[in-house]
Parts: structure tokens; C-alpha cells; sequence
């Protein structure tokens, strides 16, 4: 008697879902996995896409692999243009429309997983949805971009919303000769971090003629362009809405599946949901955080990536439970890096830790090299034990990676006293015999006991 073979269903072709059927076809080699995918792309670069518009780049370099290319090369079962609209989790069926077709049609599962993504949350604007304004969280969105730009050739750029996908099209809209306006509805930018790194952001837009309007309420689009807001009337030819994000999770609302209050689906340490045989990960659900010691919403590539991968290792049957993330990340605004790791003072504080914060500003290569360039450092420490809780770098990008260190310290739950003996590399080139972390290190350990 022949065994049919075990049928893996993915919802979502983009890092999560396609680092998951990849783990599971190369672990089960006889496993039939299928990937519904309702836009046109999977595995793409998407945090790449404000440089590709800036550097006017091919749109397809962001491709990694294309669907054929995952059909051809590893045998998996890519339906791009398959929207998943319903889930029946106690018949194991997922309801499936084909876009280009309008039909739809059941497919069963033996394991599903979850990796939907999210999409852009675009606030009741009136005129929003009008011609010149955009969101960038798709391919098709920077394609859609790319073709205005190339049309239209503007100059006045309005960007609504102050976060990472703003300020890095900010930059990249200035290369391509524009005026960039930043609108954003609260009273700062990036306040999760500490007010001197802030201000470091805050100067070098100011610096590039990028001009950045806080407390902002919008009124309107209105034709031809123009954002009336509180703070007066913006002319645009380009308008980019990043509001932040939501989880496309709208499907599953009448299923068992236990889902956050944004909508994000809760999994346990190995990326199983509460409903049997269903997985989850990528910016669809949350993720365990080390430090906080409970699952978190945090959207990122790299978190995706590894919540797929390890949701098709334990489908495939590795049974690996995750070791968490400490919330690293990294990003540009002109010459400047600006990252994170951990919890910042006020979210320490909020925590119930009895937190301190210790920033200082040094050089990234030895004195007397040229090109001496420097970053701003910041620890937030637990007072007695001298435990690091997070960590901030804000400078010179080529020494930002420097973040990487303190994530690395987060992870293995070391203290200041650990950091000040790390034997970190040293040559004029690259730093100086006392790095910027082992300078922090050594400021923070004088008020560990305070």
C-alpha cells in the first residue's frame, strides 16, 4: 500500500514562507509543498527598494530567486497570483482564489504555514488613493514608483511618516534632485531612542535641506497635489504614505487561530500557532524577545527569515526550539547609521528595571589616521548587576556594525564588566586600541553601583 506523500501548504511566497518550503523540501525530499503567493513576486529584496529608486537600479536585481526558478531548481509548487481568502483548520482546506481567473478552489493541507506579511496601514486621508501618492512595502509599489518618477520627473516630494522607509527615501529621493518634505503626526522621530542620538538624525536631515515637521495633523490630498495639514498646505508632484504597517491576517478573523491585538498571529519558541499542524512567522506574527522574555511584534527581514526557516526545520520534524531575538536594527540617513539592540532607557524603565543609560562620543580609527571619522554609543544598564539591557550606535556608517557587538553581548546576557573585557580588534584603520564600545563600557561601570 503506497503512502501519499505529506503535503506542506504555505501562505505567502516572500522570506518567512519561502525559507520555510525551502527547509522543508530539502529535509523531505518526497514532501509536496505548495506556496500561495497573491502578488507577482516572491523572495525579493524589499529593504532594498528606496536604494534602487535612488539609484535608479533594475527593479529585477531585488529578485533573489523567481518562482520559476524555485519550481525549476527546488521543487516546490509556486502559485503566484493565489490569493488565500478562507481557512476551514478543523478540515485542514484552505480556500484559495486565483486572481488572474477569479476562481476559486479548496486546497487541503497535512501542515500549513502562516507567513502572509503585512501591508502598508494608509490612514482615512481624503484623497489618498489619489494619482502621485504611494505606499512602498510591495515590489509592485517600487515599480509603480520607479515608472511615475521616470513619467512625471518631480521635484517636491512630501513624505508622510517619520520611520525607517521615509527617512531612507528621503536620501535617495535628494540623489534623484527632489525637495523632500517629512510629515509625521507625533511630536519626535525614532523615540525609541535616546535623545542625544535622536538629535544627531534630526541635524544631519537638516544638514541635506531635508525639512522635518513634527505634531502634524493631515487634512487632505486634494488634487493636484497639495497636503493641507495643520501646520499649512505642502505642494507635492510625489507623495509617499509610511504610516507603519499591519498584519495580513483578515482571513483567518473566524478561526481558532489565537491571534494579538493587532492582528499579528501568536506562536510558541518553535513557530507553532494553538491550532494543530499550523505554523506562523515573518511580519504576519510575533516573535520571541530574549530580554523581555515574551513574544513581540517586530517586523524585519532577518527575523522573518529565521522564523521560516526554523517553522520548516520543525514541520520536517528537527523540533528546535528558537533562541530569541534582542530587537537589532540597523539603518542610513545620508553619511549617518543609525542602530539599535535591546530595550532603550525608557522601555527599560517601563519594564520595571532600575535602568541607567551611559552615551559617549568616540573615534572609529586611531588618532592620527586620516579620514577619522566617530560614532555616539549608548548602554542601558541594570543598576547591581551591571547587566546590559540594550544598546545604541549612531555615527559614521562605517563604524555603526559596531551594534553587532552589543547584540551579540544582549544574547549572551553579559554585563558591562564582560563587555570592558572583550578582546575586540584593533588597527588604526579600523579602530583604536580603546574601541567605542570598551569606552562606554568603562564610563557605565562607574555607575553600575550608584
Amino acid at each position: 500500500m503506497s503512502m501519499e506523500p505529506m503535503r506542506v501548504v504555505v501562505i505567502g511566497g516572500d522570506a518567512a514562507g519561502m525559507s520555510a518550503a525551502s527547509q522543508v523540501k530539502r529535509r523531505v525530499k518526497s514532501a509536496e509543498v505548495v506556496v500561495l503567493e497573491k502578488s507577482e513576486d516572491v523572495s525579493y529584496g524589499a529593504c532594498g527598494m528606496p536604494y534602487n529608486i535612488g539609484y535608479r537600479a533594475d527593479i529585477e536585481d531585488l529578485v533573489v530567486l523567481t518562482a520559476e526558478d524555485f519550481k525549476r531548481k527546488r521543487g516546490i509548487d509556486v502559485r503566484l497570483l493565489n490569493e488565500a481568502v478562507g481557512l476551514d483548520e478543523r478540515n485542514r482546506s484552505v480556500r484559495v482564489r486565483n486572481l488572474a481567473s477569479g476562481r476559486e478552489y479548496e486546497i487541503t493541507y497535512d501542515y500549513l504555514v502562516i507567513a502572509t506579511g503585512a501591508r502598508a496601514n494608509v490612514p482615512p486621508i481624503k484623497g489618498v488613493n489619489g494619482e502621485g501618492v504611494f505606499t512602498l512595502k510591495f515590489l509592485n509599489d517600487a515599480r509603480k514608483i520607479k515608472s511615475y518618477i521616470d513619467r512625471k520627473n518631480p521635484k517636491k516630494a512630501v513624505l508622510i511618516g517619520g520611520g525607517f522607509i521615509n527617512l531612507e527615501l528621503a536620501e535617495n529621493l535628494k540623489r534623484l534632485g527632489m525637495e523632500v518634505v517629512i510629515l509625521e503626526k507625533l511630536s519626535g522621530i525614532l523615540l525609541n531612542f535616546e535623545d542625544e542620538l535622536r538629535e544627531l538624525v534630526y541635524k544631519k536631515l537638516d544638514e541635506h535641506g531635508v525639512k522635518l515637521i513634527l505634531d502634524v495633523d493631515i487634512d487632505s490630498i486634494d488634487d493636484g497635489l497639495v497636503v493641507r495639514t495643520n501646520k499649512g498646505d505642502f505642494q507635492a508632484d510625489f507623495v509617499n504614505v509610511a504610516a507603519g504597517i499591519k498584519p495580513n491576517t483578515d482571513f483567518l478573523s473566524d478561526t481558532a487561530i489565537r491571534l494579538a491585538g493587532n492582528g499579528a498571529v501568536d506562536v510558541d519558541r518553535y513557530f507553532r500557532t494553538n491550532v494543530e499542524n499550523i505554523y506562523a512567522g515573518g511580519d504576519c506574527a510575533l516573535i520571541y524577545h530574549r530580554i523581555l522574555d515574551r513574544n513581540v511584534y517586530m517586523p524585519l527581514g532577518t527575523n522573518a527569515n529565521k522564523a521560516g526557516r526554523l517553522a520548516g526545520a520543525n514541520i520536517a520534524g528537527a523540533n528546535e526550539k528558537f533562541g530569541g531575538i534582542v530587537g537589532t536594527s540597523i539603518f542610513k540617513v545620508f553619511e549617518l547609521g543609525v542602530a539599535k539592540s535591546g530595550l532603550s532607557l525608557k522601555e527599560a524603565l517601563d519594564e520595571g528595571y532600575d535602568a541607567f543609560k551611559t552615551t559617549i562620543t568616540a573615534p572609529i580609527t586611531a588618532h592620527g589616521y586620516p579620514h577619522q571619522g566617530s560614532v555616539s554609543v549608548s548602554f542601558i544598564v541594570e543598576r547591581g548587576s551591571g547587566r546590559v539591557l540594550g544598546g545604541q550606535v549612531v555615527g559614521d556608517f562605517e563604524g555603526v556594525w559596531r551594534i553587532d557587538v552589543v547584540a551579540t553581548s544582549l544574547y549572551a546576557n553579559l554585563t558591562v564588566k564582560d563587555i570592558q573585557n572583550l578582546d575586540l580588534a584593533y588597527s588604526p584603520p579600523f579602530a583604536p586600541v580603546w574601541d567605542p564600545i570598551l569606552v562606554c563600557a568603562n564610563q557605565a561601570i562607574k555607575q553600575v553601583g550608584k
